[in-house]
């Protein structure tokens, strides 16, 4: 059986669990699931926390990257008019 809890649901409750105010057991049964997936949650979401601090890392990356292929491209873009120019003035084109 598939869960179908939304994902805002799940990162709340996983918050209250890490808040320690009330108990697995109680959260799930708020939420609907076992406390068993509940704690499955609380890994994951510890597991993926670096992550969000990485977003301006990654974001850099993908810049310099758009940056480079641009570069790329107007170089391809004036090396192809070159060449069109050089065809047609040797009757090629």
């Amino acid at each position: 059986m598939k869960n179908h809890i939304a994902s805002d649901v799940k990162v709340r409750a996983v918050l209250e669990l890490l808040k320690g105010q009330k108990t697995a057991v109680e959260i799930a049964s708020g939420v609907g699931c076992h406390p068993t997936l509940l704690k499955e949650w609380k890994e994951r979401f510890l597991a993926g926390a670096p992550k969000i601090f990485e977003t301006k890392k990654v974001e850099d990356e993908k810049a310099r990257q758009l940056e480079e292929l641009e570069r790329m491209v107007g170089k391809l873009a004036v090396q192809n008019e070159f060449l069109k120019k050089v065809s047609a003035s040797l009757g090629l084109a």
